[in-house]
């Protein structure tokens, strides 16, 4: 059976310490982004600065060569005021479009994690490689398809240790291990992050 194309981003699977993901996010502030959606599953960076309640600002990864901090795990729907009673409170709301205002959102900024990402094409050959990834600033995000399109890039696989492998932000270690999942075309496979925020890059020479 081919593989189905569904790519949703990154999505922890577990941790390379071998604990389970405990599904826990650090709170970012979104600034108003005009450029920008932002969906779960997107990787995130440092954007610089905080809001007035000192919570650091973060804005989405479009390129290989950003440091990223994490990835979106949840979108917060409703901030704390002084009373919330009578507003109308979108509970479903996974994604925020252009220019939604600050906002807040969780992301998983723990360089033990394991996620499963899709690749365009994935070769068994190319386990235990860095890569990148194919990025999309503005998703078409809608209520009925509220994930990131962040998908791995094939084309940027590189052998650890060589020259240009430092600047990818994915270490392959592996396919998913499903019976819906092969090598080739849409493959899923898990990945580390290989540079972020609080782990020194891996695969030098």
């Amino acid at each position: 059976m081919a593989n189905v194309s569904r790519p949703r981003g990154l999505s922890p699977v577990g941790t390379v310490t071998g604990a389970p993901f405990n599904e826990q996010g650090q709170l970012f502030a979104v600034a108003n982004d005009a450029t920008n959606t932002y969906a779960i599953g997107d990787l995130v960076t440092y954007a610089g600065g905080s809001d007035s309640n000192g919570v650091a600002y973060i804005t989405k990864m479009t390129a290989d060569s950003t440091e990223p901090l994490g990835v979106i795990v949840g979108i917060r729907p409703a901030d704390p005021g002084v009373s919330l009673q009578g507003l109308d409170i979108d509970l479903g709301k996974l994604y925020l479009p252009q220019s939604a205002g600050l906002r807040y959102v969780y992301v998983v900024t723990d360089p033990n994690v394991v996620y499963e990402i899709q690749a365009d094409t994935y070769a068994l050959a190319d386990v235990f490689k860095n890569a990148g990834g194919n990025y999309t600033a503005a998703d078409s995000l809608s209520q009925s398809s509220p994930q990131s399109s962040l998908t791995l890039k094939a084309s940027t696989v590189t052998a650890l240790g060589t020259s240009g492998s430092l600047g990818l932000p994915f270490t392959v270690i592996g396919f998913a291990q499903r019976s819906d999942n092969a090598a080739g075309s849409y493959a899923k496979v898990n990945i580390v992050l290989n540079k972020v925020f609080f782990k020194q890059a891996q695969g030098t020479a």
